[in-house]
């Protein structure tokens, strides 16, 4: 399938950052079970109740947000650069930001209820 993409330029780094415009289904299912896979429930009087949280999933979503929709990363001299955990952790903050703030946003849920 081939996805339309967009691209950015990273105000520090200079790094051109081409991003799909859209997250698949699968895409979407991978990252949201990162939250579940870390998260412990046990049963109360026949109801799962939640018992805790690995509170280090926030950041696995967002790399694995990141990692599924940069199609391509292009430094300054026009090579191009893994698309890999570690080189976004070796970038500047504020590029880091910069690319989650042009990442798919998720679409809007309509409302069941009457207004």
């Amino acid at each position: 399938m081939n996805r339309p993409t967009t691209e950015i330029e990273l105000k520090i780094s200079g790094i051109k950052v081409t991003l799909y415009t859209y997250y698949l289904r699968g895409d979407r299912k991978a990252i949201e079970a990162i939250m579940l896979e870390n998260a412990k429930f046990e049963q109360v009087d026949g109801e799962s109740k939640l018992k805790r949280v690995d509170a280090t999933y926030r950041v696995r979503m967002n790399d694995k947000a990141v990692l599924l929709a940069v199609k391509k990363l292009v430094d300054k001299d026009g090579k191009e650069l893994e698309v890999k955990t570690e080189t976004f952790d070796k970038m500047p903050d504020d590029d880091f930001n910069q690319i989650q703030d042009a990442l798919p946003k998720p679409r809007k849920k309509k409302s069941t209820t009457k207004q």
